[in-house]
This record gives C-alpha cells, structure tokens and sequence, in this order.
C-alpha cells in the first residue's frame, strides 16, 4: 500500500510481513498508483486502492471477497509524501522518512425490519523512518492512529463493533454500530557487526496495537481483543547474493476483554533464495 508501506525485516515471516497485528498495518491490493518527485529530496504518491475493509464477521478479512468495504461502492484513498536522502547523518547511506494518510468508508447492514444502513469511516495517518543511525546500525519503523482499520490487520484484526453501547448511570444502552480506534505503531533495529565478511545482520524488533477500549463495549459481551503486543530477535546470513539462511525468536501477546491474557512463542528456522 501507500499507507504505512514499511516492513520489518525477517525471513520467518514471508507472506505476512513480521508485526502484522501489532503495530505493522499492511495488505496487497488492486491498485492504480501515481509517483511524482516533487525535488531532489521530496517525493509526492497516491492511489485509489480497492476497498477490502477485512471484517471480521465475514471470515473474509484478507481475500478479496465483498465485504462492507465493496458494498459502500467507495474506493480506498491513500497518499503519502516521503523525504530521501542519499547521506543521511553523513552515514553515506540513504535513509527516508514518510507521511501517509488513508480514507474510505464502509456500508454495515443492521437488523432485520426494519433494515438500518450504516455507513462508517475508515482513516488512518502514519509516520514511517528507514534510515541508518551509524555505519553497521540502521532503524526502520512505523507509527499509526486511526479507525475502522482491521482490513489492514490493525485494531488487532477488529474494524467495528456492531452492537455498540455505551454506560448512562450504570446500565448499558445500545448504540448500533461503531467504528474501532486503534493506534500503535512497531521499530526495528538492524546491527551487521564487523565479522564474516559482513554476511550476517541481527535484528530486534518491536511492536504494538492497541485498540480503544470504550469502543469495545457491547450489549452482549464479546471476548474482543484489546492489545496485542510483540517482539521478536533475528538473526539472518547470507551465504550468496541470492540465498540467504536464518532464524528468529518470536513472542506474541494478546490481551482479551474477558479471558484475560494469552501468548505465544515461535521459534523459526528459514532460508530464501532470490532469483
């Protein structure tokens, strides 16, 4: 995407990018996209996407499948304005820092009779940075806030809440539907130390989402999902220019609204050729 393009580096996770969920927002969609270099330095692009919003009830949040992104007939809108350097911190290396946004809407169909239309946004702003600190130790990253985004795995796969509520002296009152917030973002630092010629690079990496709470609130409860948090430990050689072997230490936790805590622990060994 336009929005928040940046990935952390890993082989272990090669079709979803690492921190997926966490603070990495990402998808791959059909689109029409147009770059313009604003000067040496600047660079200006936007796109109008295809709307897959990623609903959770539809068990269809990362196929392209209608879902209420396609019925409310509005494309995704997304641009992003990024600055490059070719000698960033005098390092002699190019580092870049970027601004994107993201629009769209999507249409939720209530009740039975009557039948109520719902229409909610979906937005989103990100701050992203690839730049290296020294020689051997580059920092790469990404931050967010926004709604209605599970269609980009943020709001830990949540985009809304369809039976809203909200306390008034006490008691629950319904809402309707109601668009989930989140913010979080995830960094990644990369170390190549000065030993086999340069082959292998370590990484650490971080990252959070974290969904708002007040609207996760629901008439019936729901064991909603209300932070999700990870890091994880790379290491990463590359025998040849095309194949490169590692492994990588993964921890994910997950908070829930009702049952508490859950986690997770993934080692990973991986190679990846290139050709």
């Amino acid at each position: 995407m336009v929005f928040a393009p940046v990935n952390p580096a890993s082989l272990a996770a090669a079709a979803i990018p690492q921190m997926a969920a966490a603070g990495n927002n990402w998808a791959r969609l059909p689109q029409i996209k147009i770059e313009r270099k604003l000067s040496k330095n600047f660079a200006l692009a936007g796109a109008i996407l295809a709307p897959q919003t990623g609903d959770f009830s539809t068990n269809a949040a990362f196929f392209l499948q209608p879902t209420s992104g396609a019925s409310s007939r509005l494309p995704f809108f997304q641009s992003r304005l990024a600055f490059t350097e070719p000698n960033f911190f005098g390092t002699k290396k190019t580092g870049s820092v970027g601004f994107s946004a993201h629009y769209g809407r999507s249409r939720v169909i209530t009740g039975a009779s009557p039948i109520v239309e719902n229409n909610i946004e979906s937005f989103g702003v990100a701050l992203d940075w690839n730049f290296p600190l020294a020689e051997r130790l580059n920092l790469s990253g990404e931050t967010f806030f926004g709604r209605n985004l599970g269609g980009f795995q943020a709001g830990v796969f949540q985009s809304y809440n369809n039976d809203f509520a909200y306390r008034q002296n006490g008691n629950l009152v319904s809402a309707g539907v109601r668009a989930v917030g989140t913010r979080g973002g995830w960094t990644q630092l990369a170390f190549t130390p000065d030993v086999l010629q340069n082959r292998l690079s370590l990484y650490g990496s971080v990252g959070i989402d974290d969904p708002a709470d007040a609207d996760l609130t629901s008439r019936t409860p729901r064991d909603f999902r209300r932070q999700n948090f990870a890091f994880a430990f790379d290491a990463i050689y590359r025998l040849s220019p095309q194949l490169q072997i590692g492994t990588e230490f993964r921890r994910l936790q997950t908070l829930y609204l009702l049952s508490g805590e859950r986690s997770s622990n993934h080692i990973n060994f991986s190679a990846a050729y290139n050709f």
